[in-house]
Formats: structure tokens, C-alpha cells, sequence
């Protein structure tokens, strides 16, 4: 790996070990174009990275030995496209209690769940149901990104997101403030009918009627 002269400020080492301090095993931090996983024993290993993403990978593994984390890039896959890569092995990952491939899960019905309100800290639930039982797995929500694709991780309540092509219609016919009115459309808040929305939803705009539409 290469190395440059940059050394970590406190203000690094004590935002990594926040970080690193809410992630569970098993957890992935994608940073800087590559993927890193949380391992047993205060290890942080590198899935994958670019090229590009080298140096900064060098200056994490600097403020690893700070926070008393093993920083492992031994078996790290160089790759040029890091999101295909992550989206293709998310394909293999299985359940650990049944041996099932997570995208057999039910992943359209996923349960969102905020585990610490202060640092906004969630996971997700994803179910596999079947005549006998019933399996769980816990997710980060990267890690659902990854698994149920963007469709599924921009879904609330049963509604999309609307694409950026369909918000400059709206724009165009004038109908943005009508549709807002009518309720045909709403701007999604912190809090939707009682439930608190994750964050990457808060501010998108959501067709309230796609489905009858469609």
C-alpha cells in the first residue's frame, strides 16, 4: 500500500472510534470507493477497493492503530467498478442461521428499526418465511442497499420516490404546489403517519397514488 507523510488529528481519531464504536460485527463502512467490513477482535478488514481509493485506505489504517483496531488489506479485490462488485457479492450472502440466500428473503417487506434515536443509528429487518418457521436477519442498511437494490431502499409506506425526470414534469406543468395540496404528493418528513422515516428518505418526494395509476 502507499504511504504519504499525513498523520491523523484528534478530531479523526475520535470521530473513527465513534464510528467504529456504533458498527457491529459483521458491518460494512463504504468509504472512499472501497468496502470495509467490522471483524471479531477490533479488526477491520478491506473487502474490496479502486485504485484511487489506496491512499486513503493508508490514512485509515493510521487512525485504526490509533483506536486500537488491526487493519487487514491483505485479502483486499482490487476492482474498477466498487458498487457492482458490492452488489454482486451481496448475491452470495446467506442467512447464518438457515443457510438461506438473503435474496430468497422477503425483502419488499423490510422492517426498519432505529436503535439509537441520539445518533440516528438503524437496522433492518428482512424475513424468510416458510411452512415450518420463520428466519430473521439484522441488516445495516448498507448492507440492505446492497441486497434489495435502489427500487426497495427508496420505498416508504408502500410508495417510490419520485425520479428526478418526474419531478421536472411536475415542475413544468406548474402542478407541483397543487399536487402537494391534494396530497397526490408529499415531501417526506422526519416522522411519516407515527413512524419515524430514515434519513436518506427525509426531503425526497413521494407520488402518494402511484399504485392506483399504475
Amino acid at each position: 500500500m502507499i504511504t504519504d507523510d499525513w498523520q491523523p488529528k484528534e478530531e479523526d481519531i475520535e470521530w473513527t472510534r465513534e464510528h467504529l464504536g456504533r458498527m457491529q460485527v459483521g458491518d460494512t463502512w463504504s468509504v472512499a470507493d472501497s468496502m470495509l467490513r467490522k471483524d471479531e477482535d477490533n479488526t477491520l478488514t478491506v473487502i474490496h477497493a479502486t485504485p484511487a481509493s489506496l491512499l486513503p485506505l493508508e490514512r485509515i489504517s493510521k487512525v485504526c492503530k490509533e483506536v486500537g483496531y488491526d487493519f487487514n488489506a491483505e485479502e483486499a479485490q482490487i476492482v474498477h467498478d466498487p458498487q457492482a462488485a458490492a452488489q454482486a457479492a451481496a448475491e452470495e450472502w446467506t442467512s447464518p442461521n438457515t443457510g438461506i440466500p438473503l435474496v430468497n428473503f422477503d425483502l419488499e417487506n423490510a422492517e426498519w428499526m432505529l436503535i439509537d434515536e441520539g445518533e440516528e443509528a438503524w437496522r433492518v429487518t428482512i424475513r424468510h418465511h416458510d411452512e415450518s418457521d420463520t428466519d430473521e436477519v439484522v441488516l445495516s442498511p448498507m448492507d440492505y442497499h446492497l441486497l434489495a437494490g435502489d427500487e426497495l431502499f427508496f420505498t416508504w409506506d408502500g410508495m417510490q420516490v419520485l425520479e428526478r425526470h418526474e419531478i421536472i414534469e411536475l415542475a413544468d406543468e406548474g402542478s407541483i404546489m397543487r399536487s402537494l395540496e391534494d396530497n397526490t404528493v408529499v415531501i417526506m418528513p422526519t416522522v411519516w403517519k407515527e413512524k419515524t422515516v430514515p434519513p436518506h428518505l427525509r426531503g425526497l418526494i413521494f407520488k402518494t397514488n402511484r399504485d392506483e395509476e399504475e
